[in-house]
């Protein structure tokens, strides 16, 4: 099954000396490719709405002949930069994409089952976020980690400071007080969340959220994502003949 679907990958069993046959191969020959060819580059895959663009920076695959007899891995990695998706933009990804493997049709395509995203978002991208989703309030995220939301023709008004919290699958801002300036009068109750309206999929699942100095952290669960086979080996053939190929395997 596995050869059928990564014929197009051939090309590379001979150029990095792996003349056996073999699903094994197939499949190392594959990660082979786009490591040696894809990181250090632009990436864009998908079109409309889950069009995605990502600058590659390292990919790890634990391909062993058993693992892979039926073109299968669990123990896939990938870091990326300078992510976007959507009005998403992540200065940092990383993803480990489960059940890695092949489904035929009449075009093969890679199929990935579920895959955890750990994504971060610095103040600006956030806020971001908020102009798209959100457009009469702004934030930022102080250097010291507090999330802040303002009204956005009314700045000087004061905020009110919030903290990102999960809820059904979905991320929520639990106020925790006001302030104006340096001061803040946090609250001696719980009040009701924020639930702000990010028209995610429903294939995509947020688990947790946590805030730095200055950023975001927000973890995700994808149910599936999937890729056609072709157009990833048209990626990997075009930064060949660009000469753009980034990292080699050793």
């Amino acid at each position: 099954m596995w050869q059928r679907a990564s014929s197009e990958f051939a090309e590379q069993l001979a150029e990095h000396g792996r003349a056996a046959p073999g699903s094994w191969n197939a499949l190392q020959a594959m990660f082979d490719a786009v490591r040696s060819n894809l990181v250090g580059n632009r990436v864009a895959i998908g079109s409309d709405e889950n069009r995605f663009a990502f600058t590659l920076r390292s990919l790890e695959a634990s391909v062993g002949p058993l693992a892979a007899a039926s073109g299968q891995v669990d123990d896939v990695s990938l870091r990326a930069e300078d992510f976007t998706w959507r009005s998403f933009q992540c200065a940092r990804v990383l993803a480990r994409l489960g059940n890695f493997h092949t489904r035929l049709r009449s075009r093969p395509i890679l199929v990935s089952a579920p895959i955890d995203v750990t994504a971060v978002l610095t103040g600006p991208a956030l806020n971001a976020v908020f102009v798209k989703y959100v457009p009469h309030f702004r934030c930022e995220i102080t250097p010291t980690g507090d999330l802040r939301i303002h009204r956005a023709n009314r700045p000087r008004w004061g905020y009110v400071q919030v903290v990102p919290a999960v809820e059904h699958g979905a991320i929520v801002l639990r106020p925790s007080g006001v302030g104006r300036g340096v001061h803040l009068w946090r609250f001696r109750r719980r009040l009701l969340p924020i639930r702000p309206r990010l028209n995610l999929p429903d294939w995509v699942r947020v688990t947790g959220a946590d805030l730095h100095p200055g950023s975001l952290e927000v973890r995700l669960r994808i149910d599936e994502w999937t890729v056609d086979s072709q157009e990833l080996m048209s990626l990997v053939r075009n930064h060949r003949r660009a000469g753009g190929g980034g990292h080699r395997p050793t």
